[in-house]
């Protein structure tokens, strides 16, 4: 497919910012966030390290299932216009989420064994005369190799891979379809990501004014109204830090927790018009998109791994079996290495008796 082809429906990432009417996402994204803070929050209050640290888990834990039902109601809304009840979505983000997990450990693997090869082939140079110049081409060529792996998951697998997980990929197809794009249209999704990237930062901006602006005012108008207070937002803020609220302490918290949440209610709009842009950056990108080849691709190299994973058990199988040799079969082989008595077939002491020590007959003729 051409640039130009790849590139026609990127005008319709404007269209992300319709995920602002989606009252259902923006609801459960607000309530992911804030449970999240909540739970960290309760179980700070131990002044415990253990409670820190249950606390930390907990709250990701809410976010990400959270967040994934977010993605998941927003790719919906993308390929239908529709999205599932907000239980539905919770349910579904429980049962698949984990996918993302594991595509994120294969992609870390990858890039591990990446950056394995390159010091092994860096070894290399270190070889007397032959090294410099190795290195040569080992260099220019180890640059471009990490850097477009590198390249691929910051602009690939990062932010697209949890959209192939809402749209209910598997691990397998996820990490097929990535490795598609990657290959074939890398181009196209860096600069419809530039686009989104514009039209969140375009939103931001008048978020920010909206909310800035209209914070101001209040806050002047408090100071008039209500008196000594010394402004609210930041300002409150720093104040509680320091301990000096004076009469208008009350206010003073109550200024402070009103304009966070404002800000963290100002924060989710943006967040969200950036979820529903990378649905439908994926969407458009394995649209008539070739994935044949990287499927066999991958494939084989699965294959080659079992094959040698195989090799590896049977060799320790072999090497167990040698080493196993049953002790009673040794001390009957080392017995029938030693002499016998021909008459009564007892165990001669010493191959040079003349006479067996148990019927005295003699063992070897004169």
């Amino acid at each position: 497919m051409k640039m130009s082809q790849q590139l026609k429906n990127t005008g319709s990432l404007l269209d992300a910012t319709e995920a602002l009417g989606n009252w259902r996402a923006l609801a459960l994204f607000a309530a992911s966030l804030l449970g999240a803070a909540l739970v960290f929050g309760v179980l700070a209050l131990t002044q415990s390290s253990f409670g820190l640290f249950l606390g930390a888990l907990l709250s990701w834990l809410v976010a990400f299932y959270g967040v994934n039902a977010v993605g998941i109601m927003l790719m919906d809304a993308s390929r239908s216009g529709q999205s599932r009840q907000m239980a539905a979505a919770v349910m579904a983000s429980l049962f698949s989420s984990h996918r993302l997990l594991l595509v994120g450990l294969v992609a870390l693997g990858g890039m591990l064994l990446l950056l394995l090869l390159v010091a092994i082939v860096l070894l290399l140079c270190k070889i007397p005369l032959l090294g410099p110049l190795l290195f040569t081409f080992v260099l220019p060529l180890s640059a471009l190799l990490l850097g477009f792996a590198f390249f691929a998951l910051a602009y690939v697998f990062y932010p697209l891979a949890a959209s192939a997980v809402w749209s209910g990929a598997s691990v397998r197809e996820t990490l097929v379809n990535l490795l598609a794009i990657a290959r074939q249209r890398l181009v196209s999704v860096v600069v419809k990501e530039l686009v989104l990237a514009l039209v969140v930062l375009v939103s931001a901006g008048i978020i920010g004014g909206i909310v800035f602006s209209g914070l101001g005012m209040v806050m002047s108008m408090s100071a008039g109204i209500l008196g000594g207070i010394g402004g609210l937002g930041m300002q409150s803020m720093a104040m509680m830090a320091m301990g000096g609220m004076g009469e208008g302490g009350g206010y003073v918290i109550a200024g402070g927790l009103g304009s966070s949440l404002l800000l963290a209610a100002a924060m989710i709009v943006p967040g969200l018009i950036a979820l529903q842009g990378c649905c439908q950056i994926y969407l458009s990108s394995i649209d008539g998109l070739d994935v044949s080849a990287t499927e066999q691709e991958l494939a084989r190299r699965q294959q080659q791994l079992e094959q040698k994973t195989q090799q590896i058990k049977q060799k320790i199988e072999e090497q167990k079996q040698q080493l196993a040799t049953p002790a009673p079969v040794a001390a009957a082989n080392t017995a029938m290495a030693l002499p016998h008595c021909p008459h009564c077939k007892a165990l001669l002491e010493d191959a040079d008796d003349r006479f067996c020590g148990e019927c005295g007959k003699p063992v070897k003729d004169d």
